[in-house]
């Protein structure tokens, strides 16, 4: 009966060993929290808006944050050359 333990015992060790040889985390990259300041807030908008904003992204060939990024830059811009106009 001792022995048939020791043998179960000395099974279940080497097949440990083999689970841990499978499971590599030698690739896993480090997970980096989001910086909240880059990022903007998730916003619930128009549905109509929304679709119109992703065909006009699917039509430039864009992401949807490249064209979020051009309308800002634009948008911004604008106001920026608006305030110069005024002084």
């Amino acid at each position: 009966m001792p022995n048939k333990i020791n043998k179960l015992i000395k099974e279940t060790i080497n097949n440990n060993d083999i689970y841990k040889n499978n499971s590599s985390f030698k690739n896993v990259k480090e997970f980096k929290k989001i910086n909240e300041i880059n990022v903007m807030p998730r916003m619930l908008c128009n549905v109509e808006l929304v679709q119109k904003f992703r065909n006009l992204a699917k039509q430039k060939q864009w992401t949807n944050t490249t064209l979020m990024n051009n309308i800002l830059k634009d948008y911004f811009d604008r106001l920026e050359n608006s305030n110069n106009e005024d002084d």
